[in-house]
């Protein structure tokens, strides 16, 4: 059920994506397991050092063991907040900048890093070439590769970012989100990659109080 009231019906992996269907994984978490979902979410780069050269904050992936060492009771109905990125989940944006690009990659991770090259100071030469780095590859299946990008893809044709896309010049993949705090508005999350077939950029934008994250993706 969405927020009016009305129900998505039943839905496709593509379509819950698309249309951001809570229920759709509430029960995919139920089924799915919490010990799972933080597993591919550490792989996926949650949670985890990025590698840029900068001190940066790591954040929190929910799981009943990051819970207990905090003292505090992980309940069965905890992963279905989980699921569907909310409960103790606290990221970064340059993880889910690299997060969606690690998707747009196919299941590869490489490491975040500021530069691409160096050059002296009278532009003579190079002096130092980045290498790009695979920190992790999942090995995802082609099918689900294929239903989360085509997800993605959704939620610009037909799904929750479909009005602010419609005629755009490229194909764009993307994810709504609200991050909600407890406190007053949710932070708006609204994460893409592009072009959907050859995918050169993946950008992450972060609201704070922003509300749904469809209202973010004008400025994606």
């Amino acid at each position: 059920y969405s927020r009016n009231g009305g129900t998505h019906g039943a839905q496709t992996v593509i379509e819950a994506l698309g249309n951001s269907c809570n229920y759709f994984f509430y029960e995919v978490g139920r089924l799915t397991g919490i010990e799972n979902i933080s597993q591919t979410a550490y792989q996926l780069g949650l949670g985890q050092n990025t590698g840029i050269e900068l001190p940066e904050e790591v954040g929190v992936v929910a799981s009943q063991e990051e819970r207990e060492a905090r003292g505090e009771v992980w309940n069965p109905g905890d992963v279905l907040q989980a699921a569907m990125g909310q409960a103790d989940n606290s990221f970064t944006p340059l993880q889910l900048a690299n997060y969606v690009a690690t998707l747009a990659n196919e299941g590869e991770r490489m490491e975040v890093h500021l530069l691409d090259s160096v050059y002296s100071y009278d532009y003579s030469e190079v002096t130092q070439v980045y290498q790009p780095k695979v920190v992790e590859n999942l090995n995802l299946s082609d099918d689900a590769i294929y239903a989360v990008t085509q997800g993605m893809r959704y939620v610009v044709t037909d799904g929750t970012a479909a009005e602010t896309f419609q005629g755009y010049e490229i194909d764009v993949a993307a994810k709504t989100g609200s991050a909600q705090t407890g406190r007053e508005a949710a932070n708006g999350v609204f994460v893409c990659y592009a072009p959907f077939d050859e995918p050169e950029i993946a950008v992450a934008v972060v609201v704070e109080k922003g509300g749904s994250g469809s209202a973010l993706a004008t400025i994606a």
